[in-house]
């Protein structure tokens, strides 16, 4: 069995990012995780985090998104990249979807990567109407990926801006697994991060990380990483050790 780590991250686009930048620089060196999970990337952030990640490959997609909304990076020692893709979760945020890669180990194992980014509750016509677009995005997932991983182990991680009911569908109908929920561990709160942002009044575990086909967590956590001023986003990370 092969065991890798793998961080998730909602970077808060570029809001506050000059007072965050030494807790961004700092976290991702000290943690050096064997993949990142990104929502929220932008172009600086793309530019930044290839500089103080040289021995790490960004995927690289066609689609916009790929430096507008969510990327992944992966250990270039540890993983080579077989192919990637993006795949329309018919969102309001248009270059939002879910974003995966394939990669491979030298001793030949595969591994399917995804991250998400589900639609905000807050979202205007959400407001109007009172119906949630996550459930559907989430039942698009459940059945997609799946057939993308074609029997490979599979990590899906992401800002599911839901505590309830992606979870649920996604194990339900997609056969996946919360691995905080197979550790027996209580879903962390991830949102709000109180230092830079007003939205006390939100209190959520809504970054998430599931397993499926073989792929066990060995241990989960959302570390509160800060420095003196500055911390990483709105969100806290969520991250974990797989064996697979």
């Amino acid at each position: 069995m092969s065991r890798m780590s793998l961080i998730s991250l909602n970077l808060w686009n570029t809001e506050h990012l000059e007072s965050r930048m030494p807790a961004l620089t700092s976290f991702l060196t000290t943690y050096a995780t064997d993949i990142f999970c990104f929502q929220e990337i932008r172009p600086v952030l793309c530019v930044l985090f290839d500089k103080i990640l040289p021995g790490y490959t960004r995927v690289k997609g066609a689609e916009s998104g790929w430096t507008q909304e969510d990327t992944i990076y992966f250990n270039s020692s540890l993983f080579a990249e077989l192919e990637h893709g993006w795949v329309d979760l018919h969102m309001p945020e248009p270059m939002r979807g879910l974003f995966w890669v394939r990669l491979k180990t030298p001793d030949g194992k595969r591994l399917v990567i995804a991250t998400v980014h589900f639609t905000h509750q807050l979202n205007a016509d959400e407001n109007r109407t009172g119906m949630p677009y996550r459930p559907a995005e989430a039942r698009t997932v459940a059945k997609i990926l799946p057939e993308v991983a074609s029997g490979d182990g599979i990590i899906l991680a992401g800002d599911f801006n839901d505590p309830v009911q992606p979870t649920r569908i996604l194990c339900e109908e997609g056969g996946f697994s919360d691995a905080f929920r197979l550790l027996s561990v209580p879903a962390p709160c991830t949102f709000p991060c109180l230092f830079l942002t007003d939205e006390e009044w939100l209190v959520e575990g809504i970054d998430k990380i599931m397993v499926r086909n073989g792929v066990k967590p060995l241990m989960a956590s959302s570390p509160h990483f800060h420095l003196p001023g500055s911390v990483l986003s709105d969100h806290w990370p969520v991250m974990g050790m797989f064996e697979y």
